[in-house]
C-alpha cells in the first residue's frame, strides 16, 4: 500500500501508479494524490476540480486570468474550457486532487434540489444547475472544506486509506464545498448593491481583504493596505466589510488576533507578554482589556 508518493502520480479511484502525468478522462472521477516536481499541465476537460495544496508553487492560468499557487490553500475551478498549471522552475508540489465528472454533479444537483418524494419515485435522477465558484485560492484552515481536505491529505499518508471508497469521499467533499458556497452567497447578499453580479464582485474582494488578514495576522494591517490588496477603496471596504461579516476590519483583526493569542496561552509556551507582544499589542493593559471584552475572562485565565 503506498504511503509514500514522492515523484508519483495516485489515483484512488483507479488504483494507478504513474511516474508521468496523463491527460484525464472526461466521463471519469478522479481523486488524486502526487507529490512531485511538475513544470507544466493543461487541462482541458468540462468538469469540476477541488486542488488541495500541501505545498504549492507556480501559477493556474485561465484565457483570461491567473492565480498564484501556495501551500495550504485550495482552489475550486468551475467547469470550463479549461485551464493550465505552470511551474517554471518545477518546484515540487504536493497535491490533493478531486475531479467530479458531470454525471456525478448532475446527480448531486439533483439530490440538493429535489424533495425526498421526488428522489424516492426517480432515484437516479440528474439535473444541471450552473454553479460559479470564485476560483480564487482560499485558505485551507478557514473553511469548512478546507479542514476537510487537510484531513483527508492527511489520512492517505496512513495505509488505512487504501480501505476507503474514493467515491464516498468526494461526494463528502463535494457536499462540503457546496455547503461553503451556498454560505458565500448568503454573505455576498449582504453587500448593499443592487445587482447580483456587483454583490457577488464585491465580496470576491472582500474574500481577498478576508484571506490577507488570516495570513498576516501577527503583522500590523491597515484599512489602507486591505484596501489595496482588495482594490476598493477604503469607504467600500469598511462598509461591506461590516455589513458582510458583522465587524468592522479592525474589530475582525483584534478578534482574530486575540483568538490566535488565546490559542498561544493555553499552549503555555509564552508568557502573555510575550504573546501580547508577538499579535502587535505593545500594552498588555490594552490587550488584557480586548481580550477580556471577548471571552469574559483576563488571558490569565487561559493558562495551563
Amino acid at each position: 500500500m503506498i504511503t509514500d508518493y514522492t515523484n508519483i502520480i495516485y489515483d484512488h479511484f483507479s488504483k494507478r501508479v504513474t511516474r508521468a502525468t496523463y491527460q484525464l478522462d472526461k466521463e471519469q472521477n478522479y481523486l488524486m494524490r502526487l507529490a512531485t516536481p511538475l513544470s507544466h499541465y493543461p487541462y482541458k476537460n468540462n468538469n469540476l476540480m477541488i486542488i488541495y495544496f500541501k505545498n504549492g508553487a507556480g501559477e493556474l492560468q485561465w484565457k483570461d486570468k491567473r492565480v498564484k499557487v501556495d501551500r495550504e490553500k485550495f482552489i475550486v475551478t468551475n467547469p470550463s474550457i479549461g485551464w493550465e498549471y505552470v511551474n517554471p522552475k518545477s518546484r515540487p508540489i504536493d497535491v490533493l486532487c478531486i475531479v467530479i465528472c458531470e454525471a456525478l454533479r448532475k446527480q448531486f444537483h439533483y439530490f440538493e434540489s429535489t424533495s425526498t418524494m421526488q428522489q424516492l419515485d426517480n432515484p437516479f435522477g440528474q439535473v444541471n444547475i450552473d454553479s460559479f465558484f470564485l476560483e480564487e485560492p482560499l485558505g485551507a484552515a478557514h473553511y469548512k472544506s478546507g479542514k476537510l481536505l487537510q484531513r483527508i491529505h492527511q489520512f492517505s499518508n496512513e495505509s488505512a486509506f487504501h480501505l476507503t471508497d474514493p467515491e464516498e469521499l468526494s461526494m463528502n467533499v463535494l457536499t462540503s464545498i457546496y455547503e461553503d458556497q451556498y454560505h458565500g452567497y448568503a454573505l455576498a447578499k449582504r453587500v448593499q448593491a443592487k445587482k447580483p453580479s456587483t454583490q457577488l464582485e464585491t465580496f470576491k474582494r472582500l474574500l481577498i481583504a478576508y484571506e490577507y488578514i488570516h495570513d498576516n495576522i501577527s503583522e500590523p494591517i491597515s484599512l489602507e493596505e486591505l484596501a489595496r490588496v482588495s482594490l476598493l477603496s477604503k469607504f467600500h471596504l469598511y462598509d461591506s466589510f461590516k455589513n458582510v461579516y458583522g465587524q468592522t476590519p479592525h474589530q475582525y483583526i483584534n478578534r482574530l488576533k486575540v483568538a490566535k493569542a488565546k490559542e498561544y496561552i493555553q499552549q503555555g509556551e509564552n508568557s502573555i507578554g510575550e504573546v501580547a507582544d508577538l499579535f502587535g499589542f505593545n500594552d498588555i493593559c490594552v490587550f488584557s482589556k480586548i481580550f477580556k471584552k471577548i471571552y469574559g475572562n483576563p488571558p490569565s485565565h487561559y493558562q495551563n
